[in-house]
């Protein structure tokens, strides 16, 4: 009898301490490729979902379900809002929305600028979720013939350039 007190003891701590361990690191993905076919960047985020769900509905004070056309406009103006990407020369380039897809675990956002091949000197402005969780991360991955590379982001650092 004192065993099995022993061991329901020991499992209720270690399930306190998991969830109490759980999550301490956000983690958030970007790739920039230049995809030479169609002349273009493309521009994929990866995004824990629960992290984005959580911080939207602080932010806007509402539960929201993933999969209404509200959830997707929130996140649509989010990213508008936390990343951007700049020429050289300082100007904004025109990110295009190709589609939001929510998961269980992730969710995909999917980007795009036309007419551009060239990453080097491009600025990278990404703050997606370091204004929210002090702890998060972000990597962005970038790729194009001639140059490929990763860039770390966090509470303290939102702007990097592609050299």
């Amino acid at each position: 009898m004192m065993m099995r007190n022993v061991v329901i003891l020991l499992m209720t701590l270690w399930l306190g301490m998991s969830q109490t361990m759980a999550h301490k690191f956000f983690v958030g993905s970007t790739e920039i490729i230049v995809n030479e076919h169609t002349n273009s960047i493309e521009v994929i985020h990866r995004i824990t979902s629960h992290d984005l769900e959580n911080m939207l509905s602080d932010k806007h004070q509402q539960r929201i379900a993933a999969d209404s056309d509200v959830y997707l406009k929130m996140v649509q103006d989010y990213i508008e809002q936390g990343f951007m990407l700049k020429d050289k020369d300082g100007k904004d380039l025109s990110l295009t929305l190709i589609g939001i897809e929510p998961g269980v675990n992730e969710t995909f956002i999917y980007q795009e600028i036309e007419g551009l091949k060239n990453l080097k000197g491009v600025t990278v402005y990404h703050r997606l979720l370091t204004d929210y969780f002090v702890n998060q991360k972000n990597r962005v991955n970038y790729e194009s013939p001639s140059l490929s590379g990763s860039l770390l982001f966090d509470n303290n650092t939102r702007v990097q350039q592609i050299k």
